[in-house]
C-alpha cells in the first residue's frame, strides 16, 4: 500500500516535468520484490541530449518508505557525468554514506528524491516549468 502510494507520487513529479518542452522521453519502470520490497528504474532524456539515469531499491517498513540503495546519474549529450547521487560502497571508505559524484570530487550529500533531482537538473540549465 504505502509503496503505491509513493511509486504514485514520483510518477506523478515525474509526469509534470515531462509535460514541458525540456523532457523529450521518461521510462519508468517498477517491479515488485517480496517481502514489501520494490525496485524502480528509469530513464529521463532531455532536449540538449543530456540524461538522467535512476534507480531506487526501497522497503515499506512501518508505514515508511526506506531507500535500501539508489543512484540518480545525471550525464551530458556526451554521456560525461555531469552529477550522481548514491550510497554505493567505495573503496577506500568514504566517510559519509550517502553522497554526490561530481566530475572532480565526492561529496557527502542527504538522499534525494527523484523529483529534487529533475528540479535541480532544471536550475542547472535555466529551465523553467
Amino acid at each position: 500500500m504505502f509503496l503505491q502510494m509513493y511509486f504514485n507520487r514520483i510518477k506523478a513529479e515525474v509526469d509534470r516535468y515531462a509535460a514541458t518542452r525540456f523532457v523529450l522521453d521518461v521510462k519508468i519502470n517498477f517491479n515488485s520484490r517480496p517481502g514489501d520490497q520494490d525496485y524502480l528504474n528509469g530513464t529521463i532524456h532531455f532536449m540538449d541530449g543530456s540524461v538522467l539515469h535512476f534507480k531506487e531499491y526501497v522497503d515499506a517498513l512501518n508505514q515508511n518508505v526506506d531507500k535500501l540503495t539508489y543512484s540518480y546519474h545525471f550525464q551530458d549529450a556526451g554521456n560525461q557525468l555531469i552529477f550522481r547521487y548514491d550510497n554505493a560502497a567505495h573503496k577506500p571508505r568514504l566517510p559519509f554514506v550517502d553522497h554526490k559524484h561530481l566530475p572532480n570530487q565526492i561529496i557527502s550529500a542527504p538522499a534525494p528524491q527523484l523529483g529534487e533531482v529533475v528540479a535541480e537538473i532544471f536550475v542547472l540549465n535555466g529551465w523553467t516549468q
